[in-house]
């Protein structure tokens, strides 16, 4: 009769160590160094099923747990509003003609910010304007202050009025110049304001002329034009002058605003008109004034407004 088989509440011939042993060392063939015992012939081991299961179940939960996790989004730090880099400030050239006459000119610097994505801008930047070859007090008004962004990117503006003159001169430079920032860096710390002289030669702005329309056509178009091509955008303003006592025929102007760009010579100043063709034939003045650069030549004309009915 053949030996029995042991159970596992007994020894066997087996050493508790040599149990301990089969129960940490190699699982499914694998070599290993312990002490090991091979079951009796003809008999099956019955923890070893158990075990090799238990193995293989936490491997599995193991690659489950590591698949979740390279699953998961990758959150920049200046996402949660940490760790953001600080934001980069600069300032932009300026160029424009003097004006002639009496008053003043602005000139408008653009100062813009550059976050990282995810972040804003939090800090603030110090300005002053630097002489060239412009005179300060003379030429134009110095200026300084500060610039602070609280969480936005909004680009400001630094103003310096100019003084215009009638005087043939020179072209002339000054600058406005970032510094001392807190919170943000700099970039480009130095914007370059350029005075275009319009006295010489002399610049100047004339209408082309009477203008005769129809009212059908739903608006009145009057040219103008400018004496040489523009080197800095120039701006013109226009109103309407009523003749007669009636109630107007087109929706009379204030104060309209044609803008002529850099290498142009030519603008429009448009006045919508009532398209009712039963409304009698009617006259009205269009006048410019204020120019940005230069003078005013010829400044007013009839503008005569017809009905085909």
């Amino acid at each position: 009769m053949g030996a029995a088989c042991s159970r596992s509440g007994e020894h066997s011939g087996t050493s508790t160590a040599a149990s301990t042993s089969r129960l940490v060392g190699p699982v499914n063939g694998s070599a290993g160094g312990g002490a090991t015992t091979d079951p009796q012939p003809g008999c099956a081991t019955q923890s070893q099923g158990g075990y090799t299961k238990g193995i293989e179940s936490m491997r599995a939960m193991v690659l489950a747990a590591a698949v979740v996790v390279a699953a998961l989004p990758v959150v920049p730090a200046y996402a949660s509003g940490s760790g953001c880099a600080p934001a980069s400030v600069a300032v932009g050239d300026y160029r424009q003609y003097e004006g002639t006459g009496a008053g003043t000119t602005t000139f408008s610097f653009s100062v813009s910010v550059t976050a990282p994505p995810g972040c804003a801008a939090s800090g603030s930047v110090d300005y002053t304007t630097d002489p060239g070859t412009a005179t300060p007090g003379v030429d134009y008004t110095p200026t300084s202050g500060t610039l602070t962004w609280n969480g936005t990117t909004d680009t400001k503006t630094v103003s310096v009025t100019i003084a215009r003159d009638a005087a043939p001169e020179y072209e002339e430079t000054f600058a406005v110049r970032l510094h001392s920032p807190q919170g943000l860096v700099i970039a480009d710390n130095l914007g370059v304001g350029q005075i275009i002289d319009d006295d010489r030669p002399p610049l100047d702005t004339s209408l082309d002329g009477g203008k005769i329309c129809w009212r059908s056509q739903g608006t009145a178009e009057i040219g103008l034009h400018t004496s040489a091509p523009a080197r800095a955008p120039i701006t013109i303003h226009y109103r309407t002058i009523q003749v007669g006592d009636g109630k107007p025929g087109y929706y009379p102007v204030r104060d309209g605003v044609v803008t002529i760009p850099v290498g142009e010579t030519r603008g429009v100043a448009k006045v919508r008109l009532f398209t009712d063709e039963q409304l009698p034939d009617e006259q009205f003045v269009l006048e410019i004034f204020n120019p940005s650069a230069g003078t005013i030549g010829l400044s007013k004309v009839p503008v005569t407004v017809r009905s085909r009915g």
